[in-house]
């Protein structure tokens, strides 16, 4: 067993000059954030979907008359209420509101299709939802549901006070990864993990403040609520509702964001987008933070051909989502960084397991599934393979679950060998899998070939220039981690087996 406790409180501190530090203390609770947010940035732009905007002063106003309705309405202290929204103004107050009227909010997944009405009936049932918020577009599959309904827009007319709020008591009900999707699992978050989280995703090199953002990630996904919303609403930057993703090609160049907040998928393609309509479509990006999944180093490389800078990160569901952070992609482009103040990790049998802050209370009505996930002495345990180096850095290895055992008893990570693949020129995408050739199991690695690597070259050439990278690949590697099938695909690759580094979905 290796312990890690974070000694890395100097290091994270020293990326911000001792007067910005001051001015952006630890706070405990969602309301001590809005406080002090209304006090410091009060004329400062706050939110804005290109046709409302409103101030810093505004918002926190707005939020005391949601509270207002809540109270009217019979909510109190420790209920659930649900929002069922795009990334809107409105959801965002309601994230806020809620917490800050002593309920947890539950932000439910707004995709097409992502729930019918059956599925929002066994959540109301599962979480005990005692009212839902619901957009226009949804109330088809709130219909008839057993709890209090009302429009994404309902409010009060006057402000109410905040309530006693703890920093233990639980602000936030996050959906984590289940066997059964419509059945997901509910961590509790505290108002303490996070605003320890949202705090942490402030240690970036440069200037914190007078930051543009465009919320892009649903607020359903912990990550896109923490690091996308609440870290900017800590330093009063300027949030842009996005409540469409599919429409940042087009609202990135008119918002002119100066930093970002995305998954590696969506990262690739805004930076394939730039790469293609020239660097001005990015023009006034300077920083992307990205996680929620493998962070390959040649998305860093990419975003550095375009004068940005890409920082990672490594987190999950069940610890707010914000464990290490990576600022030096530079020079450790394969690490998800040094853990944050705040927090500690440990590495057991090769499993990554966290305490601190940012851990959650368990999951909601369900202490057996609690029980599996906590070790006897209060570890969270992550299922995800790790190792720190000498210099304190993290480096993901794959998922705990996802080993292939071999019969000589030697447990291989797909995910590492995947990361090494990923590499190679020319490669696209691949999976590693167990596979059989003459009878015996053996490691195989699926590649897509990238296309306009290789141009016009004939399909046959291409197969043999990508086993002979993997030739020359594997003899870098312990010869029991040696892939010995390979096969080259045009088909759209399966990852549903081995895709996640994290034990996180969105």
């Amino acid at each position: 067993m290796i312990d890690y406790a974070s000694e890395e409180k100097e290091y994270f501190e020293s990326l911000l000059n001792s007067e910005d530090l001051a001015r952006l203390p630890l706070y405990r609770t969602f309301c001590e954030l809005l406080e002090n947010c209304a006090k410091q940035f009060a004329q400062c732009l706050a939110i804005s979907d290109m046709v409302n905007t409103v101030s810093y002063k505004e918002l926190y106003d707005r939020i005391a008359c949601r509270r207002k309705f809540l109270y009217d309405n019979g909510f109190a202290k420790g209920d659930n209420i649900a929002v069922l929204a795009p990334n809107g103004i409105d959801a965002m107050e309601l994230y806020m509101a809620v917490p800050t009227a002593g309920c947890a909010v539950i932000m439910l997944p707004a995709a097409p299709n992502a729930f019918g009405a059956n599925d929002i009936r066994r959540l109301v049932n599962k979480f005990d939802i005692k009212g839902i918020f619901v957009h226009p577009d949804f109330r088809q599959v709130t219909s008839g549901v057993n709890t209090k309904l009302f429009d994404i827009k309902d409010t009060a007319d006057e402000p109410a006070d905040m309530a006693e709020v703890d920093p233990d008591d639980t602000a936030v009900i996050c959906f984590s990864v289940s066997d059964d999707p419509g059945n997901p699992y509910g961590a509790m978050l505290s108002h303490k993990a996070i605003m320890r989280a949202a705090h942490n995703g402030l240690f970036i090199p440069g200037h914190p403040f007078n930051q543009r953002t465009v919320a892009i990630l649903p607020l359903s996904h912990v990550f896109g609520a923490i690091r996308g919303l609440l870290t900017c609403i800590y330093t009063g930057a300027l949030v842009y509702a996005c409540e469409d993703m599919s429409n940042i090609v087009f609202d990135i160049p008119k918002m002119k964001p100066t930093i970002l907040t995305l998954v590696p998928g969506l990262a690739e393609m805004v930076l394939s987008v730039a790469r293609i309509k020239g660097k001005e479509f990015l023009e006034g990006i300077d920083t992307i933070i990205c996680g929620g999944a493998y962070v390959q180093p040649k998305l860093i490389k990419m975003a550095e051909n375009l004068g940005i800078t890409l920082f990672a990160g490594y987190g999950l569901t069940e610890a707010a989502n914000i464990v290490t952070g990576n600022v030096d992609t530079d020079k450790v482009p394969d690490s998800v960084g040094k853990v944050y103040p705040g927090t500690e990790v440990r590495i057991v049998c090769g499993e990554i397991q966290v305490k601190g802050d940012v851990v959650m209370k368990g999951y909601y009505n369900d202490p057996e599934r609690t029980k599996e996930v906590f070790t006897a002495d209060g570890w969270l345990r992550t299922g995800d393979i790790g190792e720190i180096d000498d210099n304190g850095y993290l480096h993901i290895l794959g998922l705990r679950k996802n080993l292939i055992i071999l019969p000589n008893g030697e447990n291989i990570s797909p995910d590492e060998l995947s990361a090494c693949f990923m590499k190679l020129e020319g490669v696209k995408d691949c999976i590693v899998r167990e596979d059989s050739l003459r009878g015996r199991p053996v490691i195989a690695v699926e590649i897509n070939p990238d296309k306009e690597y290789y141009g016009d070259m004939p399909p046959e050439d291409i197969e043999a220039d990508l086993k002979a990278k993997v030739k020359r690949a594997n003899e870098t590697l312990p010869s029991y981690k040696a892939v010995t099938k390979t096969i080259v695909s045009y088909d759209v690759l399966d990852h549903s087996v081995n895709d996640r580094y994290y034990t996180i979905e969105y």
